[in-house]
């Protein structure tokens, strides 16, 4: 079985932490930084190289038909 990959990132913000949640970040660890603020760490399992060869192919599509905008998909 093949270990999980993992990436990560840091916030410097709460507010921040919603819309990285709907990409899939998940908070890990909280931690007082000099500024009397957070630092938030997240992390979520890497895409896998089909996952990553969909985006890729799905960006280059959308680059090249000049739309910006998928078939099937609102302007």
């Amino acid at each position: 079985m093949a270990a999980s990959r993992w990436e990560y990132i840091r916030a410097n913000a709460f507010e921040e932490l919603a819309a990285l949640g709907e990409e899939g970040w998940e908070l890990v660890s909280v931690a007082a930084n000099g500024n009397g603020g957070e630092t938030f760490y997240l992390k979520r399992p890497c895409p896998s190289i089909r996952e990553e060869l969909t985006r890729s192919q799905r960006e280059q599509a959308l680059r090249t038909s000049g739309s910006g905008h998928a078939k099937g998909e609102a302007p």
